[in-house]
C-alpha cells in the first residue's frame, strides 16, 4: 500500500482524503454498512470496464449478482458485517482475475482494496523462465 496513506490512520468515511485513492494502481472500493458504493477509484473502475461506471449510490450486491453465491466474496461480506478485517485471494466472478482482496471496516463504512495477481500458469511460466536463465549462467 502506497506509505503515505494508511486507512487505520481513518474513522470515519469523511475523514479519507478522496483525491489520494485515485492515484493507487490497486482498486478501492468504499461502501457504507447497506453496501451501496460511496467511492470507486479510477482504476477500479477500469478494471470493470463498462461495469465500473457509474457505481456509486448502487448496491454491490444487486450489480454484481454473481458474488452472491461465492464462497470468498460471502466470507469476506460476513467479516466485514462483522468489523473483523478480511484478507481473501481469490479468483473474481466478475473479472476472471485473481485477486488479493482486503476490507477494512470503519466506522461508518467497508474500504476495500483489490490487487490484481498474477495468473498462476502465468507465474509458473515467469518462474521456469527465470531459473532456465540462471542455469544457463552456471
Amino acid at each position: 500500500m502506497n506509505s503515505e496513506f494508511l486507512i487505520t490512520e481513518y474513522k470515519k468515511f469523511s475523514d479519507i482524503p478522496l483525491h489520494k485513492l485515485d492515484n493507487f494502481k490497486f482498486s478501492v472500493y468504499i461502501m457504507d454498512f447497506a453496501w451501496n458504493y460511496l467511492f470507486v477509484n479510477v482504476f477500479a473502475q477500469n478494471n470493470l470496464g463498462e461495469r465500473g461506471r457509474n457505481l456509486v449510490g448502487q448496491n454491490m450486491w444487486e450489480v454484481f449478482i454473481e458474488l452472491t453465491t461465492d464462497p470468498s466474496f460471502l466470507a469476506l461480506r460476513k467479516n466485514s458485517e462483522s468489523g473483523i478485517r478480511s484478507n481473501i485471494i481469490t479468483t473474481s466472478p466478475v473479472t476472471r482475475q485473481r485477486l488479493n482482496i482486503t476490507g477494512f471496516p470503519l466506522e461508518d463504512c467497508y474500504y476495500f482494496t483489490s490487487s490484481i495477481l498474477p495468473d498462476k500458469e502465468n507465474l509458473i511460466d515467469e518462474l521456469r523462465h527465470e531459473l532456465s536463465k540462471k542455469n544457463k549462467h552456471k
